[in-house]
């Protein structure tokens, strides 16, 4: 009966705290991207939790927002896709699929790309991925919209083609039960299925500030701690071999 009384205080004070940690977790989706893990870290623990107390809104100190934004379930899934294990990651993880615009990678270690290719490998059209610079993205834009296809552009490197900007606004138009957008002169329907990633290997690009507030920037440099997390990974993957291999035959079975 203690033990009762206990959670269900425990479960009434976390349910006070919901509203300033889905604020924290809004503002991290929202302006965190294009910044590094110590700096982000930064901008939750002192700047947001601080206008949060300022405000009287109830919040979680030191809230995890990796742990609040994604289950463990989510988050194994993404590491068998080959994204790796380091905090950093899994927070962009979280901004790559939940944020509302579509993301534009920082990515000069390629490790977003080769987590996006097998990620969407069963969804991809049949070109695979293409570049800014192909002559085909005319034609490769209207399918993935009408067929709901994922789109991902690599060779960004300050801009993108303004032909683009009408998907990165979102500007979605509704007639009945179709959905369309207006490229051009020409209209095409739209599939709320489509996604479409942004990726750049610039490791410190110079993105226009109308570039910068049509998508979420997302910084996937591999940073020092970064880099030990995931070597540490690595040496548990190849001292535990076989614990390894159970885990992701666990993983594939549960998803």
């Amino acid at each position: 009966k203690d033990r009762w009384g206990l959670d269900a205080r425990m479960f009434a004070d976390k349910k006070r705290r919901l509203v300033g940690d889905c604020a924290l977790g809004c503002a991290f989706v929202s302006y965190c991207g294009p910044f590094n893990h110590e700096f982000r870290r930064k901008l939750l623990e002192t700047y947001f939790y601080g206008d949060c107390i300022k405000l009287g809104i109830p919040v979680t100190k030191d809230l995890n927002v990796t742990e609040f934004l994604a289950d463990a379930g989510t988050i194994a899934e993404w590491n068998s896709q080959g994204l790796p294990k380091d905090d950093l990651s899994i927070q962009n993880g979280i901004l790559v699929t939940q944020a509302s615009r579509f993301p534009l990678l920082i990515d000069p270690q390629g490790q977003a790309l080769n987590w996006l290719k097998k990620r969407e490998a069963n969804n991809f059209p049949v070109w695979g991925t293409t570049s800014l610079s192909n002559p085909k993205l005319k034609d490769q834009l209207p399918f993935c919209l009408e067929e709901g296809k994922p789109l991902l552009i690599e060779g960004v490197v300050n801009d993108v083609d303004p032909m683009l900007d009408p998907v990165l606004e979102k500007n979605i138009m509704k007639k009945g039960r179709s959905m369309y957008l207006v490229l051009g002169d020409k209209r095409v329907g739209y599939d709320p299925n489509f996604r479409m990633y942004l990726i750049t290997k610039l490791s410190n690009p110079l993105f226009s500030p109308e570039l910068s507030a049509k998508a979420t920037v997302i910084d996937f440099s591999v940073t020092q701690k970064g880099l030990e997390d995931q070597l540490l990974s690595r040496v548990i993957q190849s001292e535990q071999a076989s614990l390894e291999e159970q885990r992701q035959k666990l993983i594939e079975e549960v998803n």
